[in-house]
């Protein structure tokens, strides 16, 4: 699957964390969700077409890096509510 980036270049997902031609999946969704500002996990897999797992696995690296940070919105009935991401505020 080819994706466009951020930065208008293409890469290709090989699985198992491999890009073609190779690129830092940390700082690449490290920007993604810089620019566009609060984001879901499920919108960062149709922006990128990477794996929801792999996502996940990379933002919980980034989190402990303290780089971004995840919040929740209540839902007005029941049900999850909705998880986003957010570039950390420094203190």
């Amino acid at each position: 699957m080819v994706v466009e980036t951020v930065e208008g270049l293409a890469f290709q997902y090989k699985g198992r964390g491999i890009f073609f031609p190779p690129i830092n999946i940390k700082d690449y969704l490290f920007r993604i969700v810089s620019s566009k500002g609060p984001i879901s996990r499920r919108d960062l897999v149709k922006a990128t077409g990477i794996p929801r797992t792999t996502i996940y696995d990379v933002l919980v690296k980034l989190m402990l890096d303290e780089r971004i940070q995840k919040f929740s919105i209540p839902l007005r009935h029941r049900g999850r509510p909705r998880v986003y991401y957010k570039v950390r505020t420094p203190k």
